[in-house]
């Protein structure tokens, strides 16, 4: 058998480094940061401890590279719709299918709301955490200025700008926990959040 080269190498490496993460993001949501281990980690990876520490120093780095991923993908899909050339309250329609669809579709998306969620009331979070949370105001701001476009243009109700995106988002996020926690759940139609902001 011929060893492999270093693409081979670099491919098991991202693949560790993902079976890791997915792990992490499992044990954090049902756990909690404080209560989760690396050895829960790594039981659930299927993992040994030394192999997740070959990968990541600490639980904390571990963390770090969820919320990262998490804001990241959130605020950039906000920043894209806002640029689109769309009226406004198709963005809050593209916004919303776009988010719904993410948590209806792939899990990880209401585990990534969960883990945000967490990160957001922890007692003394490190200095780097809060610096990532900060930018979840990127997110609020856009929608906060569409549906200020909205309001000039007369499709979006009157009011607070960024009352009603933060409403927008505590109600996405409402629907994630549901998603993780009610047997039941289903998925709302994205126009009834349309419907929170149209005239």
């Amino acid at each position: 058998m011929s060893p492999r080269n270093e693409e081979q190498n670099e491919a098991v490496k991202d693949e560790r480094r993902e079976q890791i993460l997915s792990a992490a993001l499992r044990a954090f949501a049902s756990r909690g940061f404080a209560a989760t281990k690396i050895g829960d980690i790594a039981a659930r990876a299927g993992l040994s401890h030394g192999l997740v520490y070959h990968y990541f120093k600490s639980k904390e780095e571990i963390f770090h590279a969820l919320l990262k991923r998490a804001m990241r993908t959130s605020t950039q899909t906000l920043i894209d719709i806002e640029a689109a050339p769309l009226p406004p309250v198709e963005k809050v329609r593209q916004a919303a299918k776009h988010i719904l669809e993410s948590i209806e579709n792939f899990k990880d998306s209401a585990y990534y709301f969960l883990i945000v969620a967490h990160a957001s009331v922890m007692e003394n979070a490190a200095a780097e955490y809060k610096e990532l949370l900060g930018s979840s105001a990127v997110s609020v701001q856009a929608m906060a200025r569409i549906l200020s476009a909205g309001q000039r243009s007369g499709e979006i109700r009157d009011g607070d700008a960024v009352g009603m995106a933060y409403t927008f988002f505590a109600a996405l996020l409402g629907l994630a926990l549901y998603k993780l926690s009610a047997r039941d759940f289903k998925t709302p139609d994205p126009e009834i959040l349309v419907n929170m902001v149209k005239k």
